[in-house]
């Protein structure tokens, strides 16, 4: 029992660092200000994380046994609900505000938990329980102080439905590394999510092109090594704690989103935001010390 409970915590202090790097990716576009499309900033993060991958690839002692894998559906399927997810994430937070498309994005913590348990058959505690509803209370406290529930009926209903969507992919990308890490190393799941994702969404990002400067082209391919360090906490977060443990921590958004939005975008944070936060973060403490 004890093991466990250690387990979890390591597990959640793994999906802490990869949420926080994904947050970044997320405001990308918005920070940008150069309105490249979402697709366009996701296929290039791909590309730059297949490149990346690639390189390493060159220092595998057996390259045969580092792209051997049983689950190539899998790893495609992955990646697709990933990258969409992902389209879906930055083209809300670009187009409504930031706190009201983590509103919608947090969904993707409860979905995880749902999923885990339907798909995955994971057993969650009462405790368990307990702690992703008081992150996700804390969750829609700080997203609801910043008008995030008056999107419906507005120009954002549009952005919201996609973010909506995206947190749905986002749970199910969850459960698919859950389910490959289970059989497969982690240099071979980064690859070939960064592989197939640079196939996939080739031609919408191309399709949906926009001219920016050189500087920005250069920063969204830098995004593929963030995303791949930000995949590599995933990976360690799953091998060490269930879905259920993992899911609700992406709550965590909120509290970056909250930062991110008061450096670079001039969102203030109020009394109830600081409140939420706190309850995110008591949450959090709760189920990384959760035992099954």
């Amino acid at each position: 029992m004890q093991v466990q409970g250690a387990s979890n915590l390591n597990g959640v202090l793994w999906a802490l660092a990869g949420m926080g790097l994904f947050s970044f990716i997320y405001v990308s576009g918005k920070l940008s200000g150069t309105g490249a499309s979402a697709l366009q900033i996701m296929w290039l993060r791909y590309v730059g994380g297949f490149a990346t991958m690639a390189l390493a690839l060159l220092t595998q002692r057996d390259i045969a046994r580092a792209l051997s894998t049983t689950q190539p559906v899998l790893h495609a399927c992955r990646a697709a609900a990933g990258g969409i997810g992902g389209v879906a994430a930055i083209f809300a937070a670009a187009h409504m505000p930031v706190a009201s498309a983590s509103a919608i994005g947090l969904l993707d913590g409860l979905f995880t938990v749902l999923l885990g348990v339907i798909i995955l058959r994971e057993h969650v505690s009462p405790r368990q329980w307990m702690g992703t509803i008081v992150s996700l209370t804390g969750a829609m406290t700080v997203v609801g102080s910043q008008g995030a529930f008056s999107v419906w009926g507005t120009d954002s209903a549009g952005p919201a439905l996609i973010a909506l969507l995206g947190a749905l992919l986002v749970a199910l990308e969850s459960i698919l590394i859950k389910t490959l890490v289970r059989a497969e190393s982690t240099f071979t799941v980064l690859f070939y999510v960064n592989f197939f994702g640079s196939l996939i969404l080739a031609w919408p990002g191309l399709a949906n092109w926009h001219g920016i400067p050189i500087q920005w082209l250069l920063a969204f391919l830098i995004l593929g090594p963030v995303a791949i360090l930000a995949q590599y906490c995933n990976i360690n977060a799953f091998r060490r704690a269930s879905a259920s443990v993992v899911g609700p921590i992406r709550y965590s958004w909120v509290v970056y989103g909250a930062a991110f939005g008061m450096l670079f975008f001039n969102e203030p944070i109020s009394l109830a935001t600081g409140i939420g936060i706190a309850l995110v973060l008591v949450g959090g403490g709760w189920l990384a010390t959760s035992k099954v």
